[in-house]
């Protein structure tokens, strides 16, 4: 894993874990190609019509009507190796609900690059999932299609059309500017994680603050918007069963929930314990669930030792309180 760090590989797998409810689906017109378009913030073009609109809360695009999602991520090309060699590693996703992958080729697609399938059962949605990692113009790329099962059994969407997609990803030389998701007005010990780029911002402890010199389970805070904009009937069930779906946490409990107001938008947040399922390690495990202005959801989570307990949920409700989506 030469040039990458572990954790940002790490990072990047929860990253696609947590792109777990989608939107947007596309159907090809007869006898016409489509053209390569870019999304706001990305450098990668893809061959999607005007049936897909730019996403305004991660980078890649949409359809609102279906429910399938292609989401587009950047990262160094050393990343390269070290993503194929997670995706030869089932139990890697296994570990953050992604279940069945598998490599395959990809029609029509050639160079370096690895092609996954697999499927992703959340709260609101079951999905069939389709991954490209391709190495191209200086830089590692990975295109996520996320399609809802029940399109697919339709027929309103078919594989082969998503793998079609996929297939003529290239990068170009510059990325549309895109603009900012939200802000935090708190960071505490805090600082982004610029290792990990893409949907899901990361944030770790600052140098200076790490606990026991940085070894083991260190305290770490997410924010992940969410690729559909559907509105969410039950925020409270929702929120419920999302935290049950943090896979790296194993035997949960839930110590309190609250309902709250954040940046004028309903909220709810879960803290409660659980073992961190690499190290074995009791941890705080912090949600908060904040409905977005149009559809959708932000989906917030800090994971810390059970020893810091008290401090961290103090600084998560902090961060949590200090959100505002743009």
């Amino acid at each position: 894993m030469s040039g990458i760090p572990f954790h940002a590989v790490a990072i990047t797998v929860l990253a696609i874990a947590l792109l777990g409810a989608a939107a947007a689906f596309y159907r090809w017109r007869s006898g016409k190609k489509a053209p390569l378009r870019q999304a706001p913030g990305s450098r990668i073009a893809l061959a999607v019509s005007e049936h897909f609109a730019p996403a305004d809360r991660f980078a890649g695009f949409i359809h609102e009507k279906s429910g399938t999602s292609i989401a587009l991520l950047e990262l160094p090309l050393t990343a390269f190796e070290p993503l194929k060699a997670i995706g030869r590693a089932k139990e890697t996703f296994e570990a953050q609900g992604v279940i069945g992958v598998e490599s395959r080729s990809l029609p029509g697609r050639s160079g370096d690059y690895s092609y996954l399938r697999g499927e992703q059962n959340t709260a609101l949605v079951d999905y069939e999932k389709y991954i490209l990692i391709f190495r191209d113009g200086g830089m590692t790329g990975m295109v996520s299609a996320n399609v809802p099962r029940a399109a697919l059994l339709s027929g309103i969407m078919t594989g082969a059309k998503i793998e079609k997609i996929l297939a003529s990803a290239t990068v170009r030389a510059d990325a549309p500017e895109a603009p900012k998701l939200f802000t935090l007005s708190y960071l505490g010990p805090f600082e982004e994680d610029l290792s990990l780029l893409g949907t899901t911002k990361g944030y770790r402890l600052k140098p200076s603050e790490a606990l026991d010199g940085g070894k083991g389970l260190q305290p770490l805070f997410l924010v992940a918007p969410s690729l559909s904009v559907a509105p969410i009937p039950n925020l409270g069930l929702f929120a419920g069963r999302s935290f049950d779906h943090i896979d790296q946490m194993a035997d949960k409990t839930v110590q309190t929930v609250r309902e709250l107001t954040i940046s004028g938008l309903p909220a709810v947040e879960i803290a409660g314990r659980g073992t961190d399922v690499d190290t074995g390690v009791a941890a705080l495990v912090y949600q908060l669930v904040v409905e977005a202005r149009h559809g959708g959801y932000f989906r917030l989570i800090g994971l810390a030792p059970e020893s810091v307990y008290d401090e961290f949920l103090s600084h998560f409700r902090r961060m949590g309180e200090g959100f505002s989506p743009s």
